[in-house]
């Protein structure tokens, strides 16, 4: 049985169609939600024979970064110059060795990448900053 995810007015929900009559076409499919410690991403509780699902939202959300677009250098770059980012990354980079090499060695730019949750946090961004700059159009 597949478990999909949607996303209503900001939230995160997960749906698990139980009979073929449900539409799944604006829907994100996941084979399986995986836990990324002990504690389950989702559970299906019983309230009185009422089953909801309890979400962690910063799971599922990790789970979105991590199946947004790999990006090229030429793409991360452009993204970068469209969110007027290009020159303090680069200045970044001439402080910070490890980063340098991560960025100029790196042959594509994955959103959850080490790499960028550093850059993230010297330039002051926050995740839903970098999620918007990742999932932006080339203009």
């Amino acid at each position: 049985m597949s478990s999909y995810i949607q996303v209503i007015d900001g939230e995160i929900h997960v749906v698990i169609p139980l009979n073929d009559q449900v539409d799944t076409t604006e829907l994100i499919e996941v084979p399986s939600l995986p836990s990324m410690d002990d504690k389950p991403a989702w559970l299906l509780v019983d309230h009185d024979g009422v089953f909801n699902v309890e979400v962690d939202q910063d799971k599922l959300l990790q789970l979105q970064r991590q199946s947004m677009p790999r990006l090229t250098p030429i793409e991360f770059d452009i993204k970068l110059v469209d969110a007027g980012l290009y020159d303090q990354v680069q200045e970044l980079l001439t402080s910070d060795i490890k980063l340098k090499i991560a960025y100029t060695r790196a042959t594509f730019f994955s959103r959850t990448d080490p790499f960028i949750d550093q850059a993230r946090i010297a330039l002051g961004l926050t995740d839903e900053q970098v999620d918007t700059i990742w999932e932006s159009s080339f203009v």
